[in-house]
């Protein structure tokens, strides 16, 4: 076999060649391309769509909705710092609801009063918790049940 003369190192090939050698010092000067503005690019998917980021005054705060995802971002926090405009300090808040849309909240407003969304029920099942409920003895567990059968699908 021939022994071809192959460079050991690309940049010298560059150099040797005057149209290459401008190209990648134009591409040198040039700064590197942003994969993305949002500096949740640099978290994994599961993570960065339970991650809602708000700039304070001097500091990010981190919204997640529960202590586990908060407990998996700081793991990732280095990176999420770095990927951060100044390297700013982050601080992470559980908001105990997840953020959706931007920040819009899931929860809807009925007459100015907070009703939380959860799981509901159809009637017939809201009537049967509502007949145990009444059954009870214990004034606490009668509550909670009651409350449980107001959950009815309208």
């Amino acid at each position: 076999m021939a022994n071809t003369n192959r460079p050991q190192n690309l940049g010298a090939l560059l150099k040797r060649h005057p149209r290459l050698g401008r190209l990648a010092s134009n591409a040198r000067a040039q700064p590197a391309p942003s994969q993305s503005r949002d500096p949740r690019a640099c978290l994994p998917p599961a993570l960065r769509d339970r991650v809602m980021l708000v700039e304070e005054s001097q500091r990010w705060l981190a919204l997640v909705e529960n202590s586990a995802t908060a407990q998996l971002l700081r793991f990732h926090l280095p990176r999420l710092q770095r990927a951060l405009p100044g390297g700013a300090s982050v601080k992470i808040v559980v908001t105990g609801q997840r953020q959706l849309d931007g920040g819009s909240s899931t929860h809807a407003m009925d007459e100015g009063k907070y009703r939380a969304m959860g799981p509901v029920l159809d009637e017939e099942s809201a009537a049967h918790i509502a007949r145990a409920a009444r059954d009870m003895d214990d004034p606490g567990l009668r509550e909670a049940l009651a409350r449980l059968a107001s959950r009815v699908k309208k």
